[in-house]
């Protein structure tokens, strides 16, 4: 029976270095790749790192959940789920995180904040995290890094895999609210070659909440009900010598809307808020049959990746690895009302502007990674990194009188195309050098030192604001807002001190230093020039007088981990500070300012085996954090969306030969902090939630079956961003989660 325990899952929670071999409990040491970027063991790395098997991705990733769902559930410092496409509330210990797909960073300068919703749970062999800033891979990796590493072939003779599996609201027992899922697998080895090809294909029909109502499409970062995904993985290795390997990778994501219901914009539009106003709270967002939009949002990409692998190449391993993405993202139509600038602009009787945009980006690149052991104490592992981005975003305009006369239900494209930002090419190379020297036999040191250039291109373009508003008073008198040459230079260290205080714990200090490079064409979007004939209403200003300053985090942790023949547990501290921040202002616009931000926290977890049949455990994360505000002469809390409220997790399982159950929960409590638009502390307030869910898998005499009931007692509540979003956007965006949900699949190997 090939059957794992729920260890899996505390391994996953605890960071611990074992892993489970069948139901006697036995612990092997365990390796991570990304924490420099080669193979190590977790007890020689000096920092919190967590590794999720697919044993516990199969448990959790239910038909219709997404990665970030199960990461929210797994990982103790991760945010919470948004239950939409977007990862905006889910960082760890208050910042943004590196994705990377077997090595390939998935983030570009246009930070859209879809990518977990683009990587398909079936076709993950392992996930490794690993927390705090990052001097290793340079930009991007303020909060951490999450390897997702895919499947590879595991045996000679070629194997088949295919899963089925649905999901249906509790309340909902019909085809309105089925979302059902198929994938089919093939993998195997002939001679030196050897191949993996994984498709799967999800349909989603209808979202309900936990009193049986439709969730309306969240309009500002798309929801996933009514959507369909069809993915593709493709994986094909070929042995050249005994020392020497090549791999290629193509990987095809599609993810699109398909609906007839639209959100419910009160009557007569009375839930959009003015542009530029205090967003309106009041009202309950429904979803609406009706809905007319041709161009419905979706994600696509696409991935290619060339490696080449070399085990002595002048005594030591190198790796080259090529790489190209493209992606686009399109979004959801979102309206504005410019009623309150109807006199200062001279508009007519329609103040209503209706868009909808699409980002794309194209990405290529290079990574040279060498590793080597000088002698039985010294490593080195040194490499060189170079990429390639260019992004843009572009508007489509829709008729103001088919959307109000509809009550936002007809969207009417006009034709009008526009620019929605400026294109950006962003040009990355950075170098870097690691060392580990075991000091003693139980005192091991890491340390290195990366150097980062980047060249940002910023392209003139034609302010959005001026398209929207111009064509509504008739003016034909565009002006241009000139782009120009932003170069960064980081120069970013870590170190840190691991000690054995036996061979089942080891407790670490550390400190590493990581980079953000902000994101040009969100910050510039509402920008005008001096020229223009909007400015005097809304301001002008030049690309030398926005604030684009990339940012340095410094971050420090403290930890310890064990694991004893029962328990299996971890404590880390940590401490993180950067002189920016980045302040997302009510309505529309984004800017970054130059105030202290600084976060803390402690994150610990825990699993213990009562006996051979029962296993408890759980995790704790506590996280706050503040920024400066120099006018006010204060530290004010940061929003939940920025640092996620306190988390609290918990399961018990119970296992036999032939099945394992286990019920777990999810707390995140209330948070009465943060601000308002005016910097008034203390005026957020996001209500917590506790979900239930119980999950079971049955190993049969062909496969295996599992099921699992979600939100288990069919919890009332907002996801911490469709809180944070109600304020922000307006009543559209805070839908609610999910009730009571109930899932089957089914899985062979032949």
């Amino acid at each position: 029976m090939n059957k794992k325990t729920p260890l899996a899952l505390a391994v996953a929670l605890c960071g611990s270095t074992a892993i489970a071999e069948e139901s006697n409990v036995t612990r092997l040491e365990d390796v991570v790749v990304t924490a420099s970027r080669v193979e190590e063991n977790i007890s020689s790395i000096a920092g919190t790192v967590q590794v999720i098997d697919k044993t516990a991705i199969e448990q959790q990733g239910v038909a219709g959940q997404k990665l970030a769902d199960v990461l929210a559930v797994l990982v103790p410092g991760f945010g919470p789920s948004t239950q939409t496409v977007t990862d905006r509330s889910q960082t760890i210990r208050g910042r943004k995180v590196l994705l990377l797909i077997d090595g390939v960073a998935q983030t570009e300068s246009r930070q859209v904040s879809r990518q977990m919703n683009t990587v398909r749970p079936e076709n993950i062999e392992r996930i490794e995290v690993v927390s705090g800033a990052s001097a290793i891979y340079g930009s991007g990796a303020a909060g951490g890094i999450i390897n997702i590493i895919t499947k590879k072939p595991d045996t000679d003779d070629a194997k088949f895999s295919t899963t089925v599996g649905i999901t249906m609201p509790a309340n909902k027992l019909d085809s309105d609210g089925l979302t059902w899922r198929i994938n089919q697998g093939v993998s195997g080895r002939k001679g030196n070659f050897d191949y993996l090809a994984s498709a799967t294909f999800e349909q989603r029909a209808g979202f309900f909440d936990s009193d049986g109502d439709r969730i309306a499409p969240e309009p500002a970062q798309v929801g996933r009900s009514d959507t369909e995904t069809r993915d593709l993985l493709l994986k094909l290795g070929y042995d050249l010598n005994e020392t020497q390997r090549i791999e290629a990778d193509l990987q095809v994501f599609r993810d699109d809307m398909d609906s007839d219901y639209g959100p419910y914009y009160g009557e007569n539009l009375s839930y959009l808020a003015p542009f530029g106003a205090p967003v309106i709270t009041d009202g309950v967002n429904k979803a609406v049959k009706g809905l007319t939009l041709g161009d419905q949002p979706y994600s696509h990409r696409n991935s290619y990746s060339l490696s080449f692998i070399d085990e002595d190449f002048l005594g030591h391993r190198a790796t080259v690895q090529g790489f190209y993405r493209d992606r686009e993202y399109r979004f959801f139509p979102f309206a504005y009302d410019l009623k309150l600038y109807k006199s200062h602009l001279k508009l007519p009787d329609s103040t209503m502007v209706v868009n909808q945009s699409t980002s794309e980006a194209r990405v290529h690149g290079l990574k040279l990674t060498m590793d080597k052991n000088l002698n039985k104490r010294f490593r080195l592992v040194y490499g060189l990194d170079y990429k390639k981005d260019k992004g843009k975003q572009t508007g489509t305009g829709y008729d103001a009188n088919a959307f109000t006369g509809s009550n936002g239900l007809n969207y009417q494209p006009t034709g009008t195309d526009y620019e929605y930002g400026p294109d950006v090419e962003t040009t990355t190379l950075g170098g870097f050098v690691q060392a580990r020297f075991n000091i003693t036999d139980r005192l091991t040191m890491n340390t290195g030192y990366r150097h980062e250039r980047v060249d940002v291109d910023i392209a003139d373009y034609r302010p959005a604001l001026e398209s929207w508003i111009l064509p509504l008073q008739g003016n034909s008198n565009y002006s241009t807002f000139k782009g120009g040459k932003k170069d960064y230079t980081a120069n970013l260290f870590n170190l840190g001190l691991v000690f054995q205080l036996s061979d089942k714990q080891e407790t670490f200090v550390n400190y590493s230093e990581g980079f953000e490079v902000p994101d040009p064409a969100r910050l510039l979007r509402d920008a005008l020039p001096a020229g223009s004939a909007l400015s005097p209403i809304f301001g002008a200003t030049s690309l030398d007088k926005v604030n684009l300053d990339a940012t340095k985090i410094k971050n420090y942790e403290l930890g310890w981990r064990g694991r004893f023949d029962s328990l299996t547990t971890s404590v880390t501290t940590f401490y993180n500070e950067s002189d920016q921040f980045i302040k997302f202002t009510r309505g529309y616009g984004v800017q970054i300012l130059d105030q202290d931000k600084k976060i803390y926290g402690i994150e610990s977890a825990l699993s213990y085996y009562i006996n051979d049949d029962w296993q408890v455990g759980g995790s704790y994360t506590f996280t706050e954090g503040r920024t400066y505000n120099e006018k006010q002469k204060k530290w004010l809390d940061l929003s939940a969306v920025d640092v996620s409220p306190q988390k609290l997790t918990a399961f018990v399982s119970y296992e036999q030969e032939d099945y394992i159950v286990r019920l777990q929960a999810l707390n995140f409590a209330d948070y009465d902090k943060g601000y308002d638009s005016s910097d008034n502390p203390g005026k957020e307030m996001i209500d917590g939630y506790t979900v239930f869910d119980l999950t079971a898998s049955f190993w049969l005499p062909a496969g295996r079956l599992d099921a699992s009931v979600n939100n288990l007692l069919n919890e009332d509540y907002q996801t911490v961003y469709s809180q944070w979003a109600r304020k922000t956007y307006g009543v559209t965006s805070g839908i609610p989660a999910q009730g009571r949900t109930v899932s089957l699949s089914y899985s062979i190997e032949y």
